[in-house]
């Protein structure tokens, strides 16, 4: 089994119009000349150029939005064995480079998802308390920055993260339980460890369950795993939004409805009339 070092983790994150590089430093809570691994950072702007006078920091500028478009490009030129995705909203804890290394070195598993504390200093999500392979239920709540993956093993398996989905694309949420999921299609195992790495506000863009956003993308994830069940998955989802209390009445409740149909039926035929809350590229 491979034992991993600082200098083997490169962390890629994804940024939109910066002109500098200042943000990293609340992102690492230290100065950029302090950072302790190789960072790949990939900005895209249609307007701002940034750049790195620091060897362990690398840019590239891309002119195309979309952030699974960012994930790819990331991975594409990574050049580290450890592969951390970093999202520049978190700030990182300062364990968290040690822990990541120790834990791949203990591990000969391809992926491994750690645990994100919010500002009020609680759990995320309702982790694992013990160290775990993680199936289908687990990765569903999985946050970008608690991913991190051995290099080889993703590139040996063409494991990339769906352009469709995700911030910036025409369905913009479900991009992290996919990418998993493909992962775990393609033979990859995949593995929890109890360790907090990021610390994260208490919300995420993929809280909003009752937004036409969510509900178009979720019908969309819904086809595009099986389109023999989507109308099966609609019911479901649609009555956990009345369940819970989301929507209120049935005009609204049939209009979820709809929206999730016209996801699924978008992501099989390719249609893009539909989209929602959808920005401009």
């Amino acid at each position: 089994m491979a034992t991993y070092h600082i200098e083997d983790l490169e962390i890629l994150l994804s940024t939109m119009d910066r002109e500098d590089l200042s943000f990293l430093e609340v992102v690492f809570g230290r100065s950029l000349e302090e950072i302790p691994c190789s960072v790949l950072v990939v900005n895209q702007s249609k307007q701002f150029q940034a750049k790195s006078t620091h060897a362990h920091i690398r840019v590239i500028n891309s002119r195309s939005y979309g952030l699974s478009k960012s994930r790819n490009l990331a991975l594409k030129n990574a050049q580290k064995k450890l592969c951390w995705i970093m999202d520049d909203d978190c700030k990182i804890i300062d364990d968290a480079f040690q822990n990541i290394v120790d834990a791949h070195s203990a591990d000969s598993t391809a992926i491994i998802c750690f645990q994100t504390i919010n500002d009020e200093g609680q759990k995320f999500w309702d982790y694992p308390t013990t160290n775990q392979p993680m199936n289908l239920r687990l990765i569903r709540k999985v946050l970008s920055p608690e991913i991190c993956l051995k290099r080889s093993a993703v590139r040996e398996r063409e494991l990339w993260f769906d352009t469709r989905f995700g911030l910036g694309a025409q369905f913009q949420d479900s991009e992290n339980f996919i990418f998993l999921e493909d992962a775990l299609s393609a033979g990859l195992s995949i593995s929890f460890v109890p360790e907090f790495v990021v610390r994260h506000s208490s919300m995420t863009s993929s809280d909003e369950v009752a937004s036409n956003r969510v509900v178009y993308a979720r019908g969309a994830l819904a086809g595009r795993r099986n389109i023999w069940t989507a109308g099966f998955y609609q019911l479901k989802y649609v009555f956990f939004l009345w369940r819970k209390g989301y929507v209120r009445s049935l005009g609204e409740l049939w209009h979820k409805y709809m929206v999730f149909n016209h996801g699924a039926n978008d992501y099989i035929t390719g249609f893009e009339g539909h989209r929602i809350n959808h920005p401009k590229q």
